[in-house]
């Protein structure tokens, strides 16, 4: 059944919501979607956000509902807040998964992890009428492409994707001759440029505690002469915070979505994506933050967590040197031979040890 769908602009406008607030609501958004019921053909439209795609509870909203909370004349019922828990060491968070549910989720491998050395949020001229705090921020498990800088969040700013990797796929991968046509059926290109390279539309996700805590301990910095390096942050300053996610519909799977080896990168396999025990779904430009709605937890690391001495995941572990990663050996050498398009390609300052 084809239903024409009236573009949420004009059906503000109808209802006498000002220009300024109809231009707010198009930048932070929002938009028309229209709904047809598969048995009785029963048709009808909401308002949608496109931080949250098609979760129900976060991005579907009754029209004369959503217009009356931009008047500020209604309030929609709250969700119900995350379960958040403190730790101050490894062992409380292993007491935290240790959760039977949890437990079940691990041993089906459906439970990842996503760590920060902080909490991150943005604020929209409008913001969520559900998951927006008080002051109208946002928690932010953006990917990197969708990510923006600046006071208010804009979806009038284009996202780019700058993919430098599949222009030298033949000096990556010099022995198969048809990888220029195998790029298609791979998922190689994204999770390289991701991990190397630039920001993609992929969401990190690991499905190993660690990885997660890595991140969450540890500041990335740069030296005076442009090289970058992971600084362990000290016990008394963390800041830092873990992500539980379980994804259900779509699923994210350890069986689908953990990366144990490359469909096309067999000379020079990219070591330090193994090492990091993760995953790489995609995020569409209409559910930029979707992640958030499958939180299962939040761990906040409080500022006397510290690191036992035999945490194996050290930074000259996670980002190995070229003379043990030889994608990142290549990609080094290609960058010297490419500066400008290569221009994103980080160099540690252990990078050449």
């Amino acid at each position: 059944m084809h239903q024409i769908i009236e573009p949420l602009p004009e059906v503000l406008a109808a209802a006498n919501v000002s220009a300024d607030l109809i231009d707010a609501v198009t930048e932070s958004g929002f938009y028309m979607r229209g709904w047809v019921d598969p048995f009785s053909g029963r048709t009808w439209q909401s308002v949608s956000d496109m931080m949250y795609g098609n979760k129900q509870f976060s991005s579907s909203f009754k029209v004369e509902e959503f217009i009356a909370y931009l008047r500020g004349q209604f309030a929609f019922p709250e969700l119900p807040a995350f379960q958040c828990y403190e730790a101050t060491s490894i062992a409380d968070i292993q007491a935290i998964l240790a959760d039977p549910r949890r437990t079940h989720y691990i041993d089906e491998g459906s439970l990842t992890f996503r760590g920060q050395p902080r909490e991150y949020k943005f604020k929209r001229k409008i913001p969520s009428p559900v998951r927006a705090d008080r002051d109208g921020s946002e928690i932010s498990t953006l990917p990197g492409a969708y990510r923006q800088i600046g006071e208010s969040y804009s979806f009038a700013n284009a996202h780019r994707e700058q993919r430098s990797l599949q222009w030298l796929l033949g000096k990556l991968e010099p022995n198969n001759q048809d990888v220029f046509l195998d790029q298609s059926f791979a998922y190689d290109i994204m999770r390289t440029e991701q991990h190397y390279a630039t920001q993609t539309t992929g969401l990190d996700l690991a499905f190993e505690v660690d990885t997660a805590l890595f991140f969450g301990t540890h500041q990335f910095k740069w030296t005076s002469d442009g090289k970058a390096y992971y600084e362990p942050i000290e016990t008394g300053e963390h800041a830092g915070v873990i992500y539980c996610f379980r994804f259900r519909d779509p699923p994210v799977k350890e069986t689908r979505y953990l990366i144990k080896d490359f469909d096309l990168f067999k000379t020079y396999p990219p070591l330090r994506i193994l090492r990091q025990d993760c995953g790489l779904p995609l995020v569409g430009p209409h559910e930029r933050n979707i992640a958030l709605t499958d939180i299962d937890c939040i761990i906040q690391l409080t500022p006397s967590f510290s690191l036992p001495d035999s945490f194996k995941k050290k930074p000259e572990f996670m980002f190995p040197a070229a003379s043990e990663d030889k994608f990142y050996r290549r990609l080094l050498e290609l960058k010297e031979e490419n500066p400008q398009l290569l221009e994103t390609v980080v160099e540690y300052r252990w990078a050449r040890s």
